[in-house]
């Protein structure tokens, strides 16, 4: 559920923009696991001085925790100001949803960690590399004419092993660690969506039917569509309504 509205709670603040596969993924997470958050929507190109503040790393997504309803993060990402707790890394933004969000659907939050498929080192591995590989080979496909050194097909034959490798996980099942979509396709679907998003035809020319399908199921889901309504920029000086991000379930 998303809605705006005046709102007298503390709630956390969530920077994100709409695009970002990282804050995709870090929406994912706080939807299915039933966090609420204010959500400030940022445009890149005027990040909001409170969020530079905060994170020195200048990207979205960046959640900020108010200290009085903190609990620890054990994360060697998190840091603190006076008034937050901020985790500005998304996986550990995912991670905290799941684990240690003391409003979150424990139900919901248990079962997306649950994996029939792939072992969790077998998991981390995948989020890893398409966190540290994949996603340098995706922006050089995406802006290739930034790259002027090899061609766009050149990047598209680099980003090819790894798209390969999930097809042929999701040859044995309808998703990465199962029958059910779970942390791991939440973590990586917002890439291969940006990845295809590039040039439709030549992503669904490609033969990786198990990929391809598992992109449309995934994209098509209720939970996809939650988190991907447009919201008008966030300003620190206008007098707009707080935008609530989340669903608050019980357990």
């Amino acid at each position: 559920m998303l809605y705006a509205a005046l709102v007298q709670m503390n709630l956390p603040i969530l920077y994100s923009f709409r695009r970002c596969p990282y804050a995709m993924r870090a929406r994912l997470a706080l939807m299915h696991c039933g966090a609420q958050c204010e959500l400030r929507e940022v445009v890149l190109k005027e990040k909001p001085s409170h969020m530079l503040d905060v994170s020195r790393k200048g990207t979205v997504p960046v959640l900020l925790l108010p200290n009085e309803n903190m609990l620890s993060t054990n994360s060697s990402t998190t840091s603190s100001t006076a008034e937050y707790t901020v985790i500005d890394e998304s996986i550990d933004i995912m991670r905290w949803a799941m684990n240690q969000n003391p409003n979150r659907n424990l139900s919901n939050a248990s079962r997306w960690q649950i994996s029939e498929t792939l072992s969790i080192d077998e998991i981390n591995a995948l989020i890893i590399n398409n966190d540290l590989s994949f996603k340098k080979q995706l922006d050089k496909y995406k802006y290739s004419d930034r790259h002027p050194e090899n061609t766009q097909a050149y990047y598209l034959a680099q980003a090819l092993p790894f798209l390969e490798n999930l097809n042929r996980i999701l040859s044995n099942s309808q998703f990465l660690s199962g029958e059910y979509f779970r942390f791991v396709d939440a973590a990586i679907l917002p890439f291969i969506r940006q990845f295809a998003m590039v040039n439709l035809k030549t992503f669904h020319d490609l033969p990786l039917p198990h990929l391809q399908q598992w992109l449309t199921t995934g994209m098509n889901s209720e939970l996809f569509s939650s988190v991907m309504p447009k919201f008008p920029q966030w300003k620190a000086e206008s007098q707009q309504d707080i935008i609530v991000f989340g669903n608050q379930q019980s357990n």
